[in-house]
């Protein structure tokens, strides 16, 4: 059985859209849509949602799940769906933004993910009991939906693709706690993981989660604010990225980053200020983290019905909310000294107030747009092990590069096959050449000496004694000639050497090349056949 997605993009997308207003009871929609998307109609379906299942009332996590089967299409997947941050609905999904993705301290949501999953599972092994049709799981996420998603699939390994909208990164603080395989493996080759860097947990995570990064990809549209934030912690597991919309677009600050970093390298205020900018962040994410730790999970759930109630309680009561008002400082302070006193800051400050309109971009609504209008550019993620970055590569620009390298290796190989052929062919056909003319010429003089005394005579080269020439009547020259010497061959050599090592590492790009994206992209099934293609034709420039 093939692993191929029985919905489109596109589909995945609108289905995604329509979790926002819930999935149960949409049977009729759905089938829809599917008419719409796929022109005929879908094969069985069961939709499972969180409500009906009873998790997420308290966390705030909201999901779905739909379930396609046809025994003789030999079609049994399963589609998990997850919605995103709405504070207007639930509060929790701020709460779990900020604690849970912002500073991997709290675990709710990606508990219940994993709650509704194994129920999900349960049902659907005892629907296709019998069946020898192996369930193929697929996922879709927007904003945190993505985020819960992504950290499913990671934990699970066993998704065969999954997608983030617009999503929010994957916390490896949240991996390291929730996945005794990875901690195991963090532990084996660091040690104690107690006070390991963030940095570090990433690094190791690359490695620990390489398979499963293969069928993880990233849909953002081009300038929403969500994908352009970092902070330490963030992960965006995953090899692909669909750029949507407008290209040109500027890319939203990322609060996270000092804005002035390279300024910071040469310049002793700036790189204060950037000291004080970073401990500013560090500062306002470990107040979140000593939020989570201090105060009731119920009492941050309930804050917008409650918020005036509580406000009265910590200024008749403030020893009780010692705690809580110590973080608030913390975090309020951070704040307000950064963003007065930091040039940084207040870059940051001014960008984002001039760029406040493309914050609309981050809904899901425009990534349903734009994958209508067609409107995209596909990248490549890798992770720089130098920078401890994920770099996106065009792929367009990679081929282009990768038959550049091709045709640079066939054009040097010729110039390489020449100058061999001059260093040792023509260089002694030459020599020889010039050595045949010269004992013709020799030859000549022998034949007549005297017109030879003549010449060097009148040359100035007088052999007369006492004013009486002499006849001349036979000249022999010497006609052994010494063999080239190495610093004829020497420049050529150095030449030829020098094309060669540029040959070689053409060679070797493209083997790392083929050998690094073959194994990242075998899970897409598209791309990587058109690597196959390329290396074909590659090989026979």
């Amino acid at each position: 059985m093939q692993n191929k997605s029985l919905l489109s993009d596109s589909l995945r997308n609108k289905l995604t859209q329509l979790e926002y207003k819930g999935l149960k009871g949409k049977e009729a929609k759905i089938t829809k849509l599917f008419k719409e998307e796929m022109g005929e109609k879908p094969p069985k379906f069961e939709i499972y949602t969180s409500e009906e299942i009873g998790v997420g009332q308290a966390s705030g996590f909201d999901g779905a799940a739909i379930h396609f089967y046809d025994k003789e299409r030999k079609i049994n997947q399963v589609y998990y769906i997850f919605r995103g941050t709405e504070p207007k609905k639930d509060f929790g999904d701020v709460v779990y933004d900020a604690l849970g993705i912002g500073v991997g301290k709290q675990n709710t949501q990606i508990d219940d993910a994993q709650e509704m999953y194994d129920v999900v599972e349960t049902n659907i092994n005892r629907q296709v009991k019998g069946s020898s049709l192996k369930v193929e799981r697929y996922g879709d996420g927007h904003s945190l939906g993505g985020n819960l998603i992504s950290t499913l699939a990671l934990l699970k390994k066993n998704f065969v693709d999954v997608r983030g909208l617009n999503d929010a990164p994957v916390n490896v603080k949240q991996l390291l706690e929730k996945d005794p395989g990875f901690s195991r493996y963090a532990t084996e080759k660091i040690g104690e993981t107690r006070n390991i860097s963030t940095e570090k947990i990433v690094s190791l995570a690359n490695v620990y989660y390489k398979k499963q990064k293969a069928t993880i990809s990233h849909t953002w549209v081009k300038g929403e604010p969500m994908h352009a934030q970092s902070f330490p912690g963030s992960w965006y597991a995953g090899n692909k990225v669909t750029m949507l919309g407008d290209l040109d677009t500027e890319e939203m600050i990322n609060i996270g980053k000092y804005p002035f970093q390279k300024e910071a390298k040469w310049n002793p205020v700036y790189m204060i200020d950037q000291f004080r900018y970073n401990l500013g962040v560090k500062t306002t994410l470990g107040g979140l983290g000593f939020v989570n730790d201090h105060v009731k999970q119920e009492t941050l759930l309930n804050l917008p019905e409650t918020r005036d109630q509580y406000l009265e309680s910590v200024k008749r009561y403030p020893f009780l909310h010692f705690g809580e008002i110590k973080a608030g400082i913390g975090v309020g302070a951070a704040v307000m000294v950064n963003t007065f006193t930091s040039p940084g800051a207040t870059f940051q400050l001014i960008k984002g107030i001039s760029q406040s309109k493309q914050a609309k971009l981050h809904g899901i609504n425009y990534v349903v747009k734009y994958t209508e209008a067609n409107a995209m550019k596909t990248y490549y993620q890798v992770f720089d092990s130098g920078s401890q970055e994920e770099i996106l590569l065009d792929y367009e620009q990679m081929k282009k590069f990768v038959y550049y390298c091709a045709n640079a290796i066939k054009d040097k190989e010729a110039n390489l096959n020449a100058l061999k052929q001059y260093l040792h062919s023509e260089i002694n056909e030459v020599f020889e050449a010039k050595k045949k003319k010269l004992k013709m010429k020799i030859s000549r003089e022998e034949a007549s000496p005297q017109s030879f005394m003549e010449k060097a005579d009148k040359d100035g080269a007088t052999l007369a004694w006492f004013g009486q020439k002499r006849v001349a009547e036979k000249v022999t020259f010497d006609k052994t000639f010494d063999p080239l010497d190495d610093s004829v061959f020497t420049p050529v050599e150095e030449i030829i050497s020098s094309i060669q090592e540029e040959v070689t590492y053409y060679q070797k790009f493209l083997e790392a090349f083929f050998r690094n994206f073959e194994k990242m992209m075998e899970a897409d099934e598209s791309v990587a056949s058109d690597i196959k293609s390329m290396k074909e034709v590659v090989g026979g420039i």
